[in-house]
């Protein structure tokens, strides 16, 4: 049988995909360093300073607005998946209540 040829997107992702795991055993492996030395700071130390990195990268690459614009995008997502979970969350809750308990 003859293999699909994929296109160039899926292509991409696959590398972004690679790359991203590979990011996170990094990220994993420096938070148990960090845990292990006990410096009283948590491997959020790393990603911030990642994100800073690529932030300056980017605004040098692009247009400072541009890469503004991309993180309120990326930070509203994240906030409407959260607010969307939180009131899940709290639907479930009061499903799974016993009924003399339940508020409704």
């Amino acid at each position: 049988m003859a293999k699909k040829k994929k296109n160039k997107m899926d292509i991409t992702w696959d590398i972004v995909d690679d790359y991203m795991k590979k990011f996170e055993k990094m990220m994993n492996k420096a938070s148990k360093e960090i845990r292990k030395a006990d410096v009283g700071c948590s491997s959020h130390i790393l990603s911030s300073t990642m994100i800073r990195f690529i932030s300056s990268n980017m605004a040098n690459y692009y247009d400072v607005n541009k890469v503004r614009e991309l993180f309120q995008d990326i930070l509203d997502e994240e906030s409407t998946h959260a607010v969307i979970k939180a009131k899940e969350d709290r639907e479930n809750c009061t499903l799974d209540a016993p009924k003399r308990s339940r508020l409704n």
